[in-house]
């Protein structure tokens, strides 16, 4: 790909500015699209997906805590142990919140009193 995207940049003419200088873009270009963002809702399933995976991987490995603390260290152990779960607990509910706002969004039809 990187050959292909050296060969059509020599094959340009010298006068014509680069692709990242140029207001429109042409169809030929390898760039970035920006329209092809994930949406929110997309970034929060995966996160949430994500954090999940890594607090069930935590518990998963919680057993094994006491004989890793022997060997390398309690306090090195521990403090690792908290860390991942903390990273990990945050991005479960980053994605979580971000799901429950959306349907929320969608579901809140007119005034519950």
């Amino acid at each position: 790909m990187t050959i292909r995207n050296a060969e059509h940049a020599r094959s340009r003419p010298m006068t014509e500015p680069p692709a990242t200088a140029r207001g429109a873009r042409s169809a030929d270009t390898d760039d970035w699209d920006p329209d092809s963002e994930l949406s929110e809702t997309s970034k929060a399933v995966i996160a949430t997906v994500f954090g999940l995976a890594l607090l069930i991987a935590a518990f998963a490995a919680i057993g094994r805590l006491g004989g890793w603390a022997a060997d390398c260290g309690t306090i090195l152990v521990y403090l690792a142990f908290f860390l991942w779960m903390s990273i990990a607990g945050r991005v479960f509910w980053w994605g979580a919140d971000k799901l429950i706002a959306e349907a929320r969004k969608k579901s809140n039809t007119g005034d519950r009193r």
